[in-house]
């Protein structure tokens, strides 16, 4: 039984390290790829190299943005972003009002405090092949909080960790990554 499931793991993983080679090698060139071998090298080991491994193959990043749409200094905000499942294996994550592992990476323009979460207990979203969903973090609500804190461009970076669903006692652990900026108005004045 044990060796079944390992079997199914390496047929997982395979998979998606096939899918990517395919997706690489569909950007280049034949005579591309003959001169880029060190790079798509490169790229591998750095995909491998991560704590975490990115699956843009499982899933992707279609848009996201910031509620309210228009942010101003000091004001807190939160983030949404729609996600699509372009994957063989349907996935799994928690996105509600209260608890969502959707989270944002800010510069120095966006301060990221704790806040208090309420306590709703949700069953994990799963996501098939081909369906996509809109995935929110609620500023203060979903124990962070989002506040601008100087005008200008501020770049960042949307992360959703999921679980890829093997079967229904496997699962491998990825996330989704896309980065995005968000413009910060002057304060309004009162």
């Amino acid at each position: 039984m044990l060796l079944i499931k390992s079997m199914r793991n390496f047929i997982a993983i395979l998979n998606i390290m096939l899918s990517l080679i395919v997706f690489t090698c569909s950007l280049y060139s034949p005579q591309q790829m003959v001169n880029s071998e060190p790079t798509i090298t490169k790229n591998f080991i750095n995909l491998a190299s991560l704590d975490q491994p990115v699956n843009p193959l499982v899933m992707q990043v279609e848009q996201v943005k910031t509620i309210p749409n228009k942010i101003y200094v000091g004001e807190e905000f939160s983030i949404n972003a729609t996600v699509k499942n372009t994957g063989l294996y349907p996935v799994t994550f928690t996105a509600n009002l209260c608890n969502s592992n959707l989270y944002a990476v800010f510069d120095q323009k966006v301060e990221e405090s704790l806040a208090p979460a309420c306590k709703m207990v949700s069953e994990p979203v799963i996501l098939n092949t081909g369906e996509k969903v809109i995935v929110q973090r609620i500023s203060g609500l979903s124990g962070l909080t989002y506040k601008a804190l100087e005008e200008g461009q501020s770049y960042a970076k949307v992360i959703l960790p999921f679980k890829i669903n093997i079967s229904k006692t496997e699962t491998i652990d990825s996330l989704v990554e896309d980065k995005f900026n968000v413009t910060i108005n002057p304060e309004l004045s009162t």
